[in-house]
C-alpha cells in the first residue's frame, strides 16, 4: 500500500488549534472582541455601551490590540482596567516592524494578525489622527496631520489582510475562510478600510471639496456642510463645554442602513461628526451606503462581498450621547442646557439609528 505523506503549514495548524480552543467559539457564551486603539476613552465608551445594553451581548470579552512601538498611553487605560475589575478586558500588543512596501501582502504581522482573528468574531477600529498620504499614493496636504503613523501602518495592513484589495488582487484574505466575521470601522476606521481596499482620500474637506479657505467660510455654510468642531473651537478657544458637531446624513436605497439597520430611505439622522478627510476613490468592493445632505462626503460604506462590514464615518461609541445628566452649551455665552441625548430623542430617527448600529454590531457577532 503507498505511503502518503501529509504537510500542513505551522500557521494552518495554530490556527486549527485557536479555533478549537478559542472562547470566541462560543464557550461559555462568551463573545470575544477585539479594538484596535484601546486608550482609555475608547475603553470607557465600550464599558458604557456594554454595560447600559447599547452593546446588546450578555457576556463580553474585549481584547484591545495596539503596536508596541506607538506613541499612544495605553498605561492609563490598563491601569483603568485594572482598579475597575475589569476581568473582560485584556490587552495585546503586535510587534515588529513592516515598511510601507509590505503592507499589503503577508508580512512580519500576518500570523499575528490571524491569531487575533482566530480568537475573535468581531472587530472594532476606532478614529484617531490622519493617515500618512503615502500609504494611498500622494503626498501630504499642508493640512494633514498623519501623527500616529505606526499605528496607520499596522491597522490599514489588518483591515487588508481581512478583506483584501485591489493592491494586491491575488491575496487570500481572512474572510474568504470566515465571511460572516464582523468588522465595525467607525471615523478613520473607515478611511483605513478604504485605504486597505485600495482606496483613497480627500485630505482635508474644506478646502478640497467646497473649495474654503477660512474658518469663517466653513461655519458660514451651515450644519450639513460642517463636518468637525475643530472650526467653532479655533474661534473661542478659551469657551469651554462647548458640544461635538452634528449634521444630517441621508441614506441610499438599498445600503446597509436600509435593508439591515431597518431605516427609512427617507430617514435623515443627526450624527456626530469629528473628521477633516474623508473617502474620495472607493476601494475594492467598498460600496457607499450613506451621504451628507449635498451627497458629497461618504459617510456609511459597506462591503460588497461581505455582508458584515460596515465603515461609519461619525462617532455612534461616543458614550455622552446616551448620558441623561451631562449638559453643554448649545453655542458660545450660553447656558449649560444642551443635553446630548435629548438632542438626539428629539430628531428622530437619530438615537435609533445610533442604537441600531449597536444592536447589529451584536446581532451578527452572534452568528457562525
Amino acid at each position: 500500500m503507498k505511503n502518503f505523506e501529509f504537510h500542513f503549514s505551522w500557521s494552518l495548524v495554530l490556527l486549527f488549534i485557536l479555533a478549537m480552543v478559542s472562547p470566541a467559539a462560543g464557550a461559555d457564551n462568551e463573545i470575544v472582541i477585539a479594538m484596535c486603539q484601546p486608550q482609555l476613552s475608547q475603553i470607557q465608551n465600550i464599558e458604557q455601551l456594554y454595560e447600559k445594553d447599547i452593546i446588546t451581548l450578555n457576556k463580553l470579552k474585549l481584547i484591545g490590540v495596539y503596536h508596541e512601538d506607538e506613541s499612544t498611553d495605553y498605561k492609563s487605560a490598563e491601569e483603568y482596567v485594572k482598579k475597575n475589575k475589569l476581568t473582560w478586558v485584556s490587552f495585546e500588543t503586535i510587534k515588529g516592524k513592516v515598511t510601507l512596501a509590505g503592507l499589503f501582502k503577508e508580512n512580519l504581522w500576518t500570523e499575528q494578525f490571524r491569531t487575533i482573528f482566530a480568537r475573535t468574531r468581531g472587530i472594532i477600529f476606532t478614529g484617531g489622527w490622519d493617515i500618512p498620504p503615502a500609504v494611498f499614493g500622494e503626498e501630504d496636504d499642508l493640512l494633514t496631520e498623519a501623527v500616529t503613523p505606526i499605528r496607520s501602518l499596522y491597522e490599514i495592513s489588518f483591515l487588508f489582510h481581512l478583506v483584501g484589495g485591489n493592491r494586491n488582487p491575488g491575496f487570500s484574505s481572512f474572510l474568504e475562510t470566515r465571511p460572516n466575521y464582523a468588522i465595525l470601522c467607525i471615523c478613520l476606521g473607515a478611511q483605513s478600510l478604504n485605504v486597505a481596499a485600495g482606496g483613497s482620500l480627500y485630505q482635508d474637506i474644506p478646502s478640497q471639496v467646497y473649495g474654503q479657505k477660512t474658518v469663517q467660510q466653513v461655519l458660514k455654510a451651515g450644519a450639513d456642510q460642517i463636518h468637525s468642531s475643530r472650526y467653532i473651537k479655533a474661534l473661542y478657544p478659551d469657551e469651554k463645554d462647548l458640544p461635538p458637531s452634528f449634521h444630517r446624513i441621508k441614506f441610499n436605497k438599498d445600503g446597509i442602513c436600509v435593508n439591515q439597520l431597518k431605516m427609512k430611505k427617507g430617514d435623515t439622522p443627526y450624527i456626530l461628526t469629528s473628521h477633516h478627510q474623508a473617502l474620495k476613490q472607493l476601494g475594492k468592493d467598498i460600496v457607499v451606503a450613506a451621504t451628507s445632505m449635498d451627497g458629497k462626503i461618504v459617510e456609511v460604506v459597506e462591503h460588497r462581498k461581505f455582508k458584515h462590514v460596515l465603515g461609519v464615518q461619525f462617532h455612534p461609541e461616543y458614550y455622552p450621547l446616551y448620558q441623561k445628566g451631562l449638559y453643554l452649551k448649545e453655542k458660545p455665552g450660553g447656558e449649560l442646557n444642551f443635553n446630548l441625548r435629548e438632542f438626539l430623542i428629539t430628531h428622530e430617527p437619530s438615537m435609533a439609528f445610533h442604537k441600531a448600529i449597536w444592536q447589529w454590531f451584536s446581532g451578527v457577532l452572534l452568528e457562525k
